[in-house]
């Protein structure tokens, strides 16, 4: 028995039947996040693969900052200019591109910027030095900035000339890889 071909209404996935990707834009951009998930699931590995491509450094960071800004400007879409894919692949791509440019950026900061740590115990502070040693730059650069300097992560964004996302995931797996180490190293 064969199955009939299903029609698809134009600018939206043919492997994921429901509403198009324009009518999904136009709901996320009223605030609902159920078309928000169902956009990251049709444009997740199209998105990633721009990340890939343009190089930007951390693949994951340009992802989420991509769908952060999706959320934040979906309103911008107007259909009359272009595809639903067009547009979502073109914030992509300027996002990616937009980060590639940042890192570059990024290597000009100087350490200075991080104030010295106080004074833990002295077993403490080198089982934590150590596992700070051991962090990525941009993770332990935005841990020392919000603990040790007491900055927001807004304020870390700011000084830093990156997105708050991305100071958001940098803190965020920081602080996991930090707990992680610290209780492998732990006496």
């Amino acid at each position: 028995m064969r199955s009939r071909p299903v029609e698809h209404r134009r600018g939206e996935s043919p492997a994921a039947p429901g509403p198009s990707d324009t009518e999904l834009l136009q709901a996320v951009a009223a605030g609902s996040e159920p078309a928000f998930e169902e956009l990251r699931v049709r444009y997740g590995r199209a998105v990633a693969n721009v990340c890939r491509t343009v190089g930007a450094s951390d693949r994951e960071d340009c992802e989420q900052e991509v769908f952060a800004r999706i959320w934040r400007k979906a309103a911008l879409f107007d259909p009359t200019r272009g595809s639903a894919a067009g547009w979502l692949l073109t914030v992509a791509r300027r996002t990616a591109l937009n980060l590639q440019s940042g890192q570059r950026a990024w290597t000009a900061i100087d350490r200075e910027l991080v104030a010295p740590a106080p004074e833990p115990s002295q077993l403490d502070a080198f089982w934590l030095d150590a596992a700070l040693a051991r962090l990525p730059e941009r993770e332990r650069t935005a841990i020392e900035l919000a603990y040790y300097s007491d900055l927001t992560e807004n304020a870390i964004a700011r000084r830093l000339r990156v997105p708050l996302g991305s100071v958001k995931s940098w803190k965020r797996r920081g602080l996991n890889r930090l707990a992680t180490l610290l209780g492998e190293e732990a006496p």
